[in-house]
């Protein structure tokens, strides 16, 4: 008697074979996950989600206290007091309720590169010890990942951004950028009427005072007192000055009988800071006399034009050795291996109004070997060159002189790579739940069929 086996018999076969192979590798994807959770044990409560909410509610806390602050210090001072430290202090307002009496208590607030780090710290630990690498939820760990890379991209933006400035009048060449915050006591060799030979001691050597050598200046520079803004007025000749000028006995700060009395800096978006140094230049162990600089915010050419006799700061002359040099305080510089000429400008109004709505600058980009490019600058059209970027920041038609912003940020790529990833990661977890959707309504619809 032959026996028949039903087709239908080998369906659970089948179904049992794949589902084996889909448990096998649930249950692997499970082991793997806790192996990782067994070797990287001491991030598990790193990775706790109550610390991320936290982090997150400081975050916002942060951000209103920071934004409040801007009244006061300006954008420039918030963002450096409580974004670009790991705290700030913060005094209650006066004007808001009982701040009378609660704006002498000083309130510690977490600053962004301490919520910043452990926003990083927490989220690679979750990563690590909880995220699965399954078609399921290789969405989530994309999006995870992109976020990961914004904060970390941040942070270097932070530490690694810096912004210049580079002026240039009409028909004129500039090789060199200025910053606008930091100075910088630059001595200036101009004995060869063809070649200047510079050497400058940045603010931070300036702010440590002390004694500075160099072998490329015949004389040693002791550093006895600076400041980053201070205000200055010239006294009547009987009139000693006081305060860090009282000693100078040499320069222009000495002949104008001025005086310096130093202030807070100002990091309001309209503050003018006028850095001071004092310092005395020494041959040997002999003395050549103790001198003084001040730097003029909008570049010390203009210290002619507001009185004749302090037009000498731009360039305070020093004869040694059958050389001249001269000294100067100036905003700090970067020279560049080119030069940008300035061709022309241009700017363009809303019609009927004095609001412009375009400036724009023609320039020649004059590099090595005897290579040139002409291009157009203008307002979200930038010019970008070996890692700088220039932007047209601010032009004077009547005086024919354009201004430029130069950022430099070696990490402006990686935010673009997080949102691709962010993107990435919404597209894949949304096609993946609506494919299996799809899949589910098919397979009822077939069966109801």
């Amino acid at each position: 008697m032959k026996r028949r086996i039903s087709s239908d018999l080998l369906i659970p076969s089948v179904w049992e074979t794949t589902t084996n192979h889909k448990m096998s590798d649930k249950k692997k994807n499970i082991t793997s996950l806790g192996e990782r959770r067994k070797k990287f044990s001491f991030l598990i409560p790193l990775a706790d989600l109550r610390i991320t909410l936290t982090l997150l509610s400081f975050s916002m806390v942060l951000i209103f206290v920071a934004t409040l602050e801007q009244v006061r210090v300006g954008i420039r001072g918030a963002q450096a007091e409580f974004f670009e430290s790991l705290y700030g202090i913060w005094h209650y307002p006066e004007q808001f309720w009982g701040g009378e009496f609660l704006n002498p208590l000083p309130i510690p607030i977490p600053g962004g590169y301490l919520l910043g780090g452990l926003l990083i710290l927490n989220l690679i630990s979750a990563f690590i010890t909880r995220f699965q690498w399954t078609g399921k939820k290789m969405g989530i760990q994309f999006i995870h990942l992109g976020i990961i890379m914004l904060l970390i991209g941040q942070l270097a933006t932070q530490a690694m951004q810096e912004e210049s400035r580079m002026q240039i009048n009409k028909g004129e060449s500039k090789n060199y950028l200025e910053r606008f915050h930091g100075v910088e006591l630059a001595f200036i060799d101009v004995t060869n009427p063809e070649t200047e030979q510079v050497v400058a001691l940045s603010q931070a050597l300036l702010e440590g005072g002390g004694m500075h050598y160099s072998q490329d200046l015949p004389f040693k520079v002791k550093i006895l007192g600076f400041g980053p803004n201070c205000e200055f007025n010239s006294l009547p000749p009987a009139r000693e000055a006081t305060g860090p000028a009282e000693k100078v006995n040499r320069g222009v700060i000495q002949s104008a009988n001025l005086e310096i009395r130093p202030k807070p800096e100002d990091f309001s978006s309209e503050g003018m800071n006028f850095g001071y140094v004092v310092f005395e230049l020494l041959d040997g162990a002999e003395s050549m006399g103790t001198w003084a600089a001040i730097s003029h915010p909008a570049g010390n050419h203009w210290w002619a034009q507001i009185n004749p006799k302090m037009g000498d700061l731009a360039f305070q002359p020093i004869r040694m050795n059958g050389k001249l040099w001269g000294v100067t305080l100036r905003p700090e510089r970067e020279y560049l291996p080119y030069s940008i000429e300035l061709l022309g400008i241009a700017n363009e109004f809303y019609q009927g109004t004095d609001i412009p709505f375009n400036f724009e600058s023609e320039i020649m980009l004059r590099m090595g070997q005897n290579q040139s490019r002409r291009a157009l600058v203008y307002m979200n059209t930038p010019l970008r060159h070996e890692g700088k970027t220039f932007y047209q920041y601010q032009m004077n038609k009547a005086a024919d002189y354009t201004v430029f912003q130069v950022v430099r940020n070696p990490s402006w790529l990686v935010p673009y790579i997080a949102c691709i990833l962010v993107s990435f990661g919404l597209l894949w977890q949304f096609s993946f739940h609506l494919a299996r959707f799809l899949s589910k309504n098919a397979a009822a619809n077939k069966s109801m069929a």
